[in-house]
Parts: C-alpha cells; sequence; structure tokens
C-alpha cells in the first residue's frame, strides 16, 4: 500500500513538472494521474469503459480544482 502511495504521488509530481510549462499545473497533473489510474483500471479489470470513466472523472476533477485556484487567486488578488 505504500509503494501505491508513492507511485501516485510520483506520477502527481511528474504531472506537476509537465504542467509549469504549461502555466496549467493542476489541471495537467491530474491529466497524468488520471492517465496512470486508467492504466491500473484497464490492466486490473480489462475494461475499457471503467478506464475511460476514471480518466474523466480525474480530468474533470483537476479542471475544477485549477478553475477555483484561478479564482481564489483574483478574489485574494495575487494572479
Amino acid at each position: 500500500m505504500t509503494l501505491g502511495i508513492v507511485v501516485f504521488g510520483a506520477a502527481f509530481l511528474v504531472g506537476l513538472g509537465l504542467g509549469t510549462y504549461t502555466r496549467r499545473p493542476l489541471s495537467t497533473a491530474f491529466l497524468v494521474l488520471g492517465s496512470f489510474s486508467a492504466l491500473l483500471v484497464l490492466s486490473a479489470t480489462g475494461e475499457v469503459l471503467g478506464a475511460a470513466a476514471v480518466l474523466t472523472i480525474v480530468v474533470l476533477l483537476g479542471l475544477v480544482a485549477e478553475t477555483m485556484r484561478e479564482t481564489v487567486g483574483l478574489l485574494v488578488g495575487r494572479y
């Protein structure tokens, strides 16, 4: 279980690193994490629709988090 947490954390950090170039760190990190999660679901169950659902949900969560970060930045005035 600890190894799983470390691997997911590493995938998230790789996504954040890639996101610094795109200027959308959270959405890129969630895209990488969602792709990794979808690959795990696909390899464990073999269900393509389940893997697509996981990818879609995680990417949408990333977009919501990115939007919230931008909104709070605008409200606080640190954008």
